[in-house]
């Protein structure tokens, strides 16, 4: 009761800091625009320059500090002091500034790059652009995911082989049932961050691997591990990536369209030379706002058909109950909210209710007991 209690708090406070995280962002990008800063700024870099790329470039890093500035405190108190407050962080505030740096600096050099080159595909492909941008989008997802687990992942976490050859071969046996062969398990060090558990299945072809944080394997039992692997093989098995990455694919692409032919309208009555001028950033990035907004829901619910196949899966794989078992202490451990708001898992949850997947793992490991007393089994092999 004591955890349910934390969790339900822990949960209220970071579903008010959501909502406050997105009215932020609409106000920012209002004021910005509004205000005549984003025009002050893009005629400042206009005559600073001719060259579109450092024009953009010294735009988007103005953009981008105000932004975090404007942002920081209520970044600083929902990953930094609200994580303490709930005992889920471990980290000091200098290895906080430490992460918060390296992120800032992976994300800052792949969004200038991404950003950059939307609107050179803006400038010189005015006509065919969306399409462009479907297929950089595409090619720009697959590649990280490729590179995830062997350049991304340590930059921040310390990855090893697991040690525990027992625990190993159980596991790379499981891939192996599910029919889906791994370079190999490996140990990353979350611990020294939170005390929040985490596995997943990362990569594609030869770089894939199975990543089991040390949290997961010093406070789970081998039986709820497997179970969680299962779980992260079901993705694989039933090819969710890859229908994810189409059905991004196919909706960026309605979305770039969309931007394409209402932005010839809306440019105009802004005083911008087209989609183009970077001056409309503000408004270009208000439009994709809403729009996402607007989509969240139904890319949350798929998500969720996707988790829900992905346990039962598990259940058929592993021990029903020490799936169970598992989803149980993932959720102590994170002090996932047990019950949210059916509105609010509609909206914002790309996972079902916590406990909605216990129970439902408790009723099939129920089922298979009955089963196998029913037909003498006394074992699950």
């Amino acid at each position: 009761m004591i955890e349910s209690n934390s969790a339900k708090a822990y949960a209220r406070i970071r579903y008010r800091l959501l909502g406050f995280d997105l009215l932020l962002t609409v106000v920012f990008l209002s004021v910005f625009w509004v205000s005549g800063f984003s025009g002050y700024l893009a005629d400042y870099w206009q005559r600073e320059t001719s060259n579109n790329w450092l024009i953009f470039l010294g735009y988007l890093l103005v953009f981008s500090l105000c932004q975090y500035l404007v942002s920081f405190p209520l970044h600083y108190y929902s990953t930094f002091h609200l994580e303490h407050r709930f005992g889920l962080s471990r980290m000091s505030r200098k290895a906080w500034w430490i992460r918060e740096a390296k992120q800032i600096a992976l994300g800052g050099v792949l969004g200038l790059l991404i950003i950059e080159a939307g609107y050179a595909l803006l400038r010189h492909k005015p006509e065919t652009w969306p399409l462009w941008a479907t297929l950089g989008w595409l090619a720009f997802s697959v590649v990280l995911a490729r590179v995830f687990p062997t350049l991304l992942l340590p930059l921040f976490y310390k990855t090893t082989r697991l040690e525990d050859t027992a625990l190993n071969q159980r596991l790379l046996s499981l891939c192996n049932r599910a029919g889906l062969p791994v370079l190999g398990t490996f140990r990353f060090n979350l611990g020294a961050e939170t005390r929040k558990a985490n596995a997943a299945l990362a990569g594609v072809g030869q770089t894939r691997r199975v990543l089991l944080a040390d949290t997961l394997l010093s406070e789970f039992s081998p039986d709820e591990i497997e179970g969680v692997l299962a779980h992260e093989l079901a993705h694989y098995r039933f090819h969710h990536i890859r229908k994810l990455l189409i059905l991004s694919a196919i909706g960026s692409w309605i979305v770039f369209s969309l931007t394409d032919y209402l932005g010839k309208k809306w440019a105009a009555s802004f005083g911008l030379s087209g989609l183009a001028d970077i001056e409309g950033f503000p408004l270009l990035m208000l439009w994709l706002f809403f729009v996402g907004l607007v989509a969240r829901p139904l890319q949350n619910g798929i998500s969720r058909a996707f988790e829900w196949q992905a346990d039962r899966f598990a259940v058929a794989l592993a021990k029903p109950s020490a799936f169970a078992g598992a989803l149980r202490r993932l959720g102590t451990l994170n002090l996932a909210d047990p019950h949210p708001p059916r509105l609010v898992e509609w909206f914002f949850f790309d996972h079902p209710a916590i406990s909605r997947r216990i129970q439902a793992a408790e009723q099939a490991s129920y089922e298979l007991r009955n089963h196998e007393g029913g037909s003498g089994v006394l074992s699950r092999g």
